[in-house]
């Protein structure tokens, strides 16, 4: 059947459940097509033979709330076709006990039903089997993880060649960057999209197979094509390192990544924003560095603080400006520990504090800050051999 047809056989359900009180009482709102009717008729009879124990049907039946987003009518369906040893049943509950949709999660019900489905041949049960066996961390569930993935992605599962990747790029006994590449490959042609990013991320540097950048653009352009956050910000930051020719493209997908809520592509795209010449990118600018602030960006406070400081893209305000580096300073940013001892030492946003600010420029100066370095140079007539401790004895 075409994924077309169950799409039409899903919404002729939503009518087709007013037949049946139990399962909902609202009545009957739109007349049917003849297509429509004898889908309709078709799905009262496969819910009829659920009822009587059929399990194909029950798999059915439940397969189709679970696609129809309604998991709590799906689990006692599949519940009753797993039980009667019907292994795609067993695998999808498995997958909802996981989650916990429709019922309470239980990783302990989700390996049960996985474990069974996988016994029967089902390779995304052993797929998903093999993950949370890993997740338990002990050797012999690792022993058996790696037997369930490996017999999955024989049987061309995505996710097993996916996780068998993901195990071999790993630090430990096991590491093979070549064996890695080899399975993300398997996953990746398959439409994986964290295998095509993986792919991506192997050939960029060249580990484990020859260095090729047009082959790793494009594979991340197909992942970037699914929406998905990870691979628009790293083509972002590919299309950046073109240069001025593909700003656009590299604003274009920080933007996308940006919206679905990656942390450095807010920081990225308002980075970009607030070397614009336009008032509102700017203005812009502003609103993603404070998203990337609440997100925990440690960097981006101390954009923020430069953004009171100086008044691009919103009004100066020393005080929110010293408020931001104070907050980028304690998370450890260099540039936010300077720019706060640069306030501290001028008296911008509140008295001059210079031994603070001193405390400050050396915190900085410890991390390697060129200006912070050049102030205490200064400061101390171009030594910061004034004690064992050097410039930590300014501030410990």
């Amino acid at each position: 059947m075409s994924a077309l047809r169950q799409i039409v056989i899903a919404h002729c359900l939503l009518l087709t459940l007013t037949a049946f009180p139990t399962i909902a009482g609202e009545p009957e709102r739109a007349a049917l097509s003849y297509e429509q009717a004898q889908d309709r008729a078709a799905f009262i009879a496969l819910v009829t033979k659920a009822r009587q124990g059929d399990a194909e049907a029950q798999w059915q039946v439940g397969s189709t709330y679970v696609r129809l987003g309604d998991p709590a009518r799906a689990v006692p369906m599949l519940q009753s076709a797993a039980t009667a040893a019907h292994p795609r049943a067993a695998a999808l509950l498995g997958s909802l006990y996981e989650d916990g949709l429709g019922t309470a999660r239980s990783a302990e019900e989700a390996m049960r039903w996985y474990g069974f489905a996988a016994e029967h041949g089902q390779p995304e049960a052993m797929a998903a089997l093999g993950r949370l066996l890993l997740a338990q961390g002990g050797p012999q569930e690792r022993e058996a993880a790696w037997k369930w993935l490996l017999q999955g992605a024989s049987l061309d599962d995505r996710d097993a060649q996916y996780q068998l990747g993901w195990l071999f790029a790993q630090p430990g006994a096991a590491h093979d960057d070549a064996k890695a590449y080899q399975w993300f490959i398997k996953a990746a042609a398959r439409g994986h999209v964290g295998a095509q990013i993986a792919v991506a991320s192997q050939l960029l540097p060249g580990k484990g197979v020859g260095r090729d950048q047009k082959a790793a653009t494009g594979w991340l352009e197909r992942a970037a094509a699914t929406q998905d956050p990870v691979a628009n910000y790293l083509l972002g930051r590919l299309h950046e390192a073109e240069g001025a020719l593909a700003r656009d493209k590299a604003r274009d997908a920080y933007r996308i990544a940006a919206a679905a809520g990656h942390r450095d592509a807010r920081f990225a795209l308002a980075v970009m924003l607030a070397g614009s010449p336009a008032a509102a990118d700017r203005r812009e600018a502003v609103e993603w560095f404070a998203k990337a602030d609440q997100d925990g960006h440690r960097a981006a406070a101390n954009r923020l603080g430069e953004a009171y400081r100086d008044g691009t893209g919103v009004a100066r305000d020393f005080d929110k400006a010293i408020s931001h580096f104070i907050k980028s300073a304690t998370q450890g940013d260099a540039q936010g520990m300077y720019n706060l001892a640069r306030m501290q030492n001028e008296g911008l946003g509140g008295p001059r504090d210079t031994r603070q600010a001193l405390e400050w420029y050396a915190r900085a100066a410890e991390q390697g800050h060129a200006g912070a370095v050049t102030v205490m140079e200064a400061l101390l007539n171009g030594s910061l051999k004034t004690s064992a401790l050097g410039v930590k004895g300014f501030w410990q």
